[in-house]
């Protein structure tokens, strides 16, 4: 199975654990130049960005692992669009991760800080 079919697959087994524990999904794979947001949701009062990494077993690490830097400011990136867009000021927000490996879902809460861009 290719990585972008996994992915998928992934993403929707996130997102229904999302909405089984209470989150309302508000978008999903948001996107901007040099940046994405696999899922956006509500969650009580906070707006969480979250990324999804699907493993198979941890040969290459785990899911969380695979966020790195980089990838948290690229993810950073499309949260501050996402957030300008929809006009969400003067609200909590969080950056999650959710890593599915064997069937088995670990959501990490508040994972990472907010990385401001480079050049903004």
């Amino acid at each position: 199975m290719n990585t972008r079919i996994k992915g998928n697959r992934g993403e929707d087994i996130a997102a229904r654990y999302i909405e089984q524990n209470g989150g309302v999904i508000l978008a999903r794979n948001h996107c901007v130049r040099g940046g994405e947001v696999d899922i956006i949701f509500r969650q009580g009062g906070d707006i969480v960005f979250c990324e999804v990494k699907t493993r198979s077993n941890q040969r290459f690490g785990t899911g969380a692992e695979a966020v790195t830097p980089a990838k948290r400011k690229r993810i950073c990136r499309a949260a501050l669009d996402y957030a300008y867009r929809n006009k969400i000021v003067d609200e909590r927000m969080r950056f999650d991760i959710i890593e599915i490996m064997g069937g088995k879902i670990s959501h990490i809460k508040n994972a990472f800080e907010f990385i401001a861009p480079d050049g903004e």
